[in-house]
């Protein structure tokens, strides 16, 4: 009778409740489906102005091979197509022309659950594109089943409830449901949560290991820490008021793979127990980082460390997404250099017993201009050759050393420093100076072929060591100050005419002003500021030029008037001064929507009558946005890549993500 009544109270409740279940649901770009569902619709929806004439591209996130289904301008292309999918995928005939370009699956499985994206090109440039995550669930229980089984459910869960709410209103309970925190590794800190209600004075609390023999981490009591573990010292820290606030968090610096475990927080008030939580800790391998080095550096590591042990026949390869060859391979306990690019010979090392430690870090000595971009380090299995491990690290090598050399008045030589590291001297053939706000003059010039002599002495007294190709210095000294003072650049060059290392000396004279300006590259405009005294004469002339680029004239200023005849071509339709500078002595240069390739130096030259006034360099460094991701900074370095190495990029990164 009981069981009766209880049907005919939900009956009513029940039956749209399982006409829900068994139904498809899509909200935005989720779709889910029962298994045995004929077929799920994935929807895409675009502008007829992106779709006609355009080809569009399903794609499985999860898949090696990915494709889905193509359709071209003459209908669909399924050469590439995934076999899991062939026969069960189909689009409307005129999608294209209707700018509908959803996709009908028929016969969905649990295999087919993931996330699918649809692409929109259109001769190689991407127009749109959307993804949609499909969730396959196992189909529902008949209704008779979950009529007869919901009502004793119910029964039960309301008894149970009747029970545990009688028992906590009694006591409540000591022990905090645990948790887990999961982090990449290279983080600067992780914080463990707890937080509690219970009045906590006079109370010790205790963080340990319970998955290391209980080592204890921290210990908190009466406002001072305790009894800590070595390997934890200086890394860890709790609040201070927690004894007001509840909040036992404990937050931990720098957190590595070793630290990974279960986390226990005991609070004790005398003898007893008070409270207690566990939290687990998942440090997860970094799959991609940025490095950045000077280039005059020795050497720079690319950081890489795994799981320990990994099996003896595994191959470790690193390697360039824009060069043929390898950076690196390792096999075998062995460095190999069969298939490694000639860049790079005798130039990269690893630890002989990486596989063992897990430290796969590439040493890259002497780092150039021309190493910056991606580098992949893939863990190959020997057996199927599978991949184990990836890694994808960005490097950049920063292009220009910049150093500023004061003088005092009545010197009458200056030494502009210059040293590059020895390894980089055989494959060096001359080494250069110039003056590059002279129109980038020719100062000094040292070829390694005695029979080629010294070019361009333009003024007497300049002079490198002799030995500078024996011993990397190849600082310029100047003995005729007088006509030298400005910017110089020092470079080094090979026998295929490429620079492997470059320096830029300001030398400061007449009290020379430097400065740095900083800018986010998205800003709408950057100023480089100059002012001085005001007024100034009529005659004045006021130049802005880049001493560091073959075409040096950005903006000039001269009877009364702004003149841009001969200026750099990226810069045009981009600078203005202020037009009544003679008045303000406001002589800033207002940059518009500065970029990264602006990044250098820039010289403000006060004349009159041919006679420099006043002298002004400012150093501009357009950097990254701070909001963008790292996988947007590292598309945006291989921009200039061929699309189908893009795609591959981003394959590699889905893939390594997905091995998580």
């Amino acid at each position: 009778m009981f069981l009766q009544q209880q049907l005919v109270v939900l009956l009513p409740v029940l039956v749209p409740v399982l006409v829900l279940l068994v139904s498809q649901h899509a909200s935005g770009l989720q779709v889910e489906v029962f298994e045995g569902a004929e077929s799920v619709q994935l929807p895409c929806r675009v502008e007829l102005s992106e779709s006609d004439g355009s080809t569009a591209v399903w794609d499985q996130d999860d898949l090696r091979i990915p494709t889905v289904h193509v359709r071209q301008p003459d209908g669909d292309y399924l050469k590439d197509q995934n076999q899991r999918y062939r026969g069960r995928t189909a689009m409307m005939e005129d999608a294209l022309q209707t700018g509908d370009l959803s996709l009908t699956l028929r016969k969905p499985t649990f295999t087919d659950s993931g996330t699918f994206t649809c692409t929109v090109r259109r001769l190689g440039e991407e127009l749109h594109q959307e993804a949609v995550e499909l969730q396959v669930k196992e189909a529902p229980a008949p209704v008779w089943l979950w009529v007869l089984v919901v009502p004793v459910v119910l029964v039960v869960l309301v008894i149970v409830a009747a029970v545990l709410y009688y028992r906590l209103k009694k006591k409540l309970t000591a022990v905090l449901p645990s948790e887990t925190v999961e982090i990449r590794e290279g983080v600067k800190s992780v914080l463990l949560p707890v937080k509690t209600q219970k009045r906590l004075h006079n109370v010790r609390v205790e963080w340990s290991r319970s998955d290391q023999r209980n080592i204890m981490i921290h210990v908190f009591e009466n406002g001072q820490t305790e009894q800590q573990e070595d390997v934890y010292h200086g890394r860890t820290k709790m609040k201070a008021d927690l004894q007001q606030t509840g909040d036992l968090s404990l937050t931990l610096r720098t957190p590595q793979l070793t630290d990974s475990g279960v986390y226990d927080c005991v609070v004790f008030r005398g003898g007893d127990k008070l409270l207690q939580k566990a939290v687990t800790l998942r440090v997860k391998e970094s799959l991609m980082e940025e490095v950045e080095v000077a280039d005059r550096a020795a050497f720079v590591l690319l950081p890489f460390k795994t799981a320990a042990d990994l099996p003896a026949g595994s191959t470790v390869v690193w390697s360039r997404t824009d060069k043929q060859g390898s950076v690196h391979e390792y096999q075998s306990g062995q460095n190999q250099s069969g298939r490694q690019n000639q860049e790079y010979l005798n130039r990269t090392e690893m630890n002989p017993d990486a596989l063992r430690t897990g430290d796969l870090t590439l040493t890259l000595n002497c780092p150039r201009l021309g190493d910056s971009g991606v580098f992949i380090c893939t863990v190959y299995s020997d057996e199927d050759e599978k991949i184990q491990k990836q890694k994808v690290l960005m490097l950049t090598v920063k292009v220009h050393q910049v150093e500023k050399v004061s003088l005092v008045e009545g010197s009458r030589s200056a030494v502009l420093p210059f040293k590059f590291p020895p390894p980089l001297l055989a494959e060096a053939s001359a080494v250069d100076w110039r003056l590059s706000d002279r129109g980038n003059r020719l100062l000094c010039r040292y070829c390694r072929d005695q029979d080629s002599p010294a070019q361009g002495q333009a003024h007497e007294g300049h002079m490198m060591n002799e030995d500078l190709m024996t011993t990397g210095n190849c600082s310029l000294t100047i003995r005729n100050v007088c006509l030298t003072n400005g910017v110089y650049i020092g470079s080094v060059w090979d026998q295929h005419g490429r620079i492997l290392r470059q320096k830029v000396v300001v030398l400061i004279l007449r009290g020379l002003q430097l400065e740095i300006v900083k800018v986010t590259d998205g800003d709408p405009s950057v100023s480089l500021p100059f002012k001085i005294p005001a007024p100034l004469d009529e005659d004045v002339r006021v130049e802005w030029t880049r001493p560091d680029s073959r075409q040096t004239e950005i903006i000039t200023f001269r009877n009364g008037e702004l003149h841009s005849p001969k200026q750099i071509l990226g810069y045009h339709g981009r600078t203005e001064m202020d037009k009544d500078l003679l008045a303000s002595g406001d002589l800033s240069l207002v940059l518009r929507r500065p970029r990264p390739k602006d990044n250098g130096l820039y010289k403000c030259c006060v004349y009159s009558r041919e006679q420099i006034q006043q002298t002004k360099m400012v150093t501009l460094s357009v950097g990254e946005p701070l909001e963008a991701s790292f996988t947007d900074r590292l598309l945006g370095k291989t921009s200039r890549d061929p699309p189908a190495e893009n795609v591959q990029l981003l394959e590699v990164l889905n893939s390594s993500m997905n091995q998580d």
